[in-house]
């Protein structure tokens, strides 16, 4: 026989579609870490970003202002005067405000608040700048 065919029937010589299948394989790796990056940084961000007094828009279309944030994860959103939701930190889709961290919206007047200011003392505060005569 020939050796030339003994050869390549042994499965001996240059295989381009291998090439191609590790260069894709290579290439989904490379999009997986990458996802997994760009998640992490996104949670991050979303993690540092979310303090009492942040402008937030939820998941579900509802948009309110962060009063406090424990430990478990659990973010007291304030919707209307008086009316607060206890969500979750991924509830939380985008923020309204161009620097999150600082509180005061246009044509609001921001009050000095102290670091050390408990979520309890925030809603307080809160409740009482929405009362007016009817409501007080």
């Amino acid at each position: 026989m020939n050796p030339l065919v003994i050869a390549q029937a042994a499965g001996g010589g240059f295989n381009p579609s291998l090439i191609l299948m590790v260069a894709l394989f290579a290439v989904l790796i490379f999009m997986m870490f990458r996802g997994r990056k760009k998640q992490a940084a996104q949670q991050e961000k979303l993690k540092n970003n979310t303090v009492p007094g942040a402008k937030v828009m939820t998941n579900s279309g509802i948009y309110g202002t962060v009063v406090g944030v424990d430990a478990e994860d659990r973010v007291q959103v304030e919707v209307a005067p008086g009316v607060v939701l206890n969500l979750h930190r991924q509830a939380i889709a985008t923020f309204l405000d161009k620097d999150a961290s600082t509180p005061a919206a246009s044509g609001e007047v921001a009050e000095s608040t102290s670091t050390t200011e408990t979520p309890e003392e925030s809603l307080r505060r809160l409740n009482d700048e929405g009362k007016d005569e009817r409501n007080a």
